[in-house]
C-alpha cells in the first residue's frame, strides 16, 4: 500500500494539471492589451511591431487614445497585424478618442468597442491631396467590407470628406461599434483573457519625437552636412558615421525603411568605429562608441526577433560565430598593436650604441667611426681617440656623431 502512495500522488497532480489547462482554455483565448496612447507615427509602429514580435499568435486588444498621425504609419501598423496571422479588437475607453489615422487602425480590427464618452472619426487627411483622400476612402471601404459591414460603406464619405466624428452611442446605433463600459465587458464579449500589456516605452517615445517632419528633415540635413564635413576634412573624424546614423534614424522615423535596416546600420557603424580605433592611434573614444553602437544594434535585433524562431540551432550557430568573431578580433587587436608600435629612429638607435674608431678622432678634426654597420663622421667629446679604439655614441647632430672612448 505504501508503494501506491507516490503513484497515486503523481496521478492526482497530472489530472489537476490537465483540468487546470482545460479550465484555462475554456475561460477564454489569450489576448495582449496594447495601449496606443500616442500619435500614429514611427513610435506607434515600433510599439505594435514589438508587441506582435513579443507575443505572437495572440489576439491583440488595441486600447486607443490618439488624435491620429501619419497615413504611412497607420498602413504599416495594419499590415503588421495582418501579417502576424492574428486579429485585433479595438477598444476606446471613456473619454478617449480614435481620430484620423487612429480611426483607420480601429476600422482594421475585427470589432470596435467604445465606452460612453469615447469618440471615433475625423478621417479627412491633411493636406487634402485628392489622391490621398481617395486612397483613404478606398482603404476604409475595404476594411469595412472585410469585416462584413458592407452596409456601413456609405459612412466613409462622412468620415473622410466631411471629417465626421461619432460618439459611442452614435457609432453603436449605426452598427460601427459596440458599447462597452469597461475592458472587462470587452473581454467577456470576445471570450478573451488578457495575459500581458504592451505600453509605449522610452524608445517608442523617442521615435515619436523624431517622427515630426521638422525634426526628421533637420536630421536629414544635419546628416548630409556631417558626411560632407568628413569628405572635406583631413583624416577620419567620425562625422560620416554620425551623419549616416542621423539619416537612417530620420528615414526609419518616417516609416520609409524597415527596422532591420536601422539595426544593421547601428552594427555596421559600430564595426567601422572599432576598425578605426584598432588601426589609428587614439584615446579610445572611437572604440567605446563602436562597442556601444554594436551592442545596441545586436540587442535591438535580438529583442525584435520572434521568440519561436530562436531555436537551439540558432543559439549554437550564433555562439560559434561569436566565438570566431572574438578570435578574429583578438588577432586584429594584436596586429593593430604591432602596426601602431613606433619604430625607433636612427638617431635613437645611435645613442649609446658602440662601435670602432677607424681613424684617429679628435674634438676639432673629424674622424671615421664604424657604428651600426655603417661609417660615420665622428668627433671626440674629450681628447683624441686612437684608431682601433672602441667608442660609444654620446649624441647625434644631423649626420655627425659625438663619441667617447670606451674604457
Amino acid at each position: 500500500m505504501a508503494r501506491l502512495v507516490p503513484l497515486m500522488l503523481i496521478c492526482v497532480l497530472t489530472v489537476t494539471a490537465i483540468l487546470t489547462q482545460v479550465v484555462s482554455t475554456a475561460s477564454g483565448k489569450e489576448a495582449v492589451l496594447i495601449r496606443l496612447d500616442m500619435a500614429v507615427d514611427g513610435g506607434a509602429v515600433s510599439l505594435i511591431e514589438r508587441a506582435v514580435n513579443d507575443f505572437p499568435g495572440k489576439v491583440y486588444i488595441i486600447e486607443i487614445n490618439s488624435y491620429g498621425g501619419y497615413l504611412a504609419a497607420a498602413d504599416r501598423i495594419i499590415s503588421t497585424i495582418e501579417r502576424s496571422g492574428s486579429h485585433c479588437v479595438a477598444w476606446i475607453p471613456p473619454g478617449n478618442q480614435a481620430i484620423s489615422a487612429a480611426a483607420l487602425i480601429a476600422l482594421s480590427c475585427r470589432e470596435i468597442y467604445m465606452a460612453p464618452g469615447a469618440v471615433i472619426g475625423g478621417m479627412k487627411p491633411s493636406p487634402e491631396d485628392p489622391k490621398v483622400v481617395e486612397y483613404v476612402k478606398a482603404k476604409a471601404r475595404s476594411l469595412l467590407e472585410r469585416r462584413g459591414k458592407n452596409g456601413l460603406v456609405q459612412l466613409v464619405d462622412d468620415l473622410v470628406d466631411r471629417a465626421k466624428s461619432y460618439t459611442a452611442e452614435e457609432a453603436s446605433a449605426l452598427g460601427l461599434a459596440r458599447l462597452a463600459k469597461d475592458l472587462g465587458e470587452v473581454l467577456d464579449a470576445e471570450g478573451l483573457i488578457t495575459i500581458n500589456t504592451a505600453e509605449p516605452g522610452l524608445w517608442d517615445h523617442l521615435l515619436s519625437v523624431i517622427s515630426n517632419p521638422l525634426i526628421s528633415q533637420l536630421m536629414l540635413f544635419a546628416g548630409i552636412i556631417l558626411i560632407l564635413a568628413e569628405v572635406f576634412t583631413t583624416g577620419f573624424q567620425g562625422y560620416a558615421v554620425a551623419g549616416v546614423l542621423l539619416i537612417v534614424f530620420a528615414l526609419y522615423s518616417m516609416v520609409l525603411i524597415p527596422v532591420e535596416m536601422l539595426h544593421l546600420t547601428l552594427v555596421l557603424s559600430g564595426a567601422v568605429l572599432l576598425a578605426v580605433e584598432l588601426f589609428t592611434p587614439g584615446f579610445g573614444a572611437f572604440g567605446i562608441a563602436g562597442v556601444i553602437l554594436t551592442t545596441i544594434g545586436f540587442a535591438l535585433t535580438f529583442t525584435s526577433t520572434p521568440r519561436e524562431t530562436v531555436t537551439g540551432v540558432i543559439y549554437s550557430v550564433a555562439g560559434g560565430l561569436a566565438a570566431l568573431t572574438g578570435l578574429f578580433l583578438f588577432i586584429a587587436v594584436n596586429a593593430a598593436k604591432a602596426v601602431k608600435m613606433k619604430r625607433a629612429s636612427i638617431q635613437e638607435r645611435l645613442i649609446r650604441a658602440e662601435g670602432v674608431a677607424k681613424t684617429d678622432i679628435s674634438e676639432n678634426v673629424p674622424g671615421t667611426a664604424y657604428v651600426l654597420g655603417e661609417d660615420w663622421t665622428a668627433y671626440s667629446t674629450r681628447g683624441i681617440i686612437p684608431a682601433g679604439s672602441k667608442v660609444r655614441v654620446v649624441r647625434v647632430e644631423g649626420l655627425k656623431l659625438y663619441v667617447e672612448e670606451c674604457k
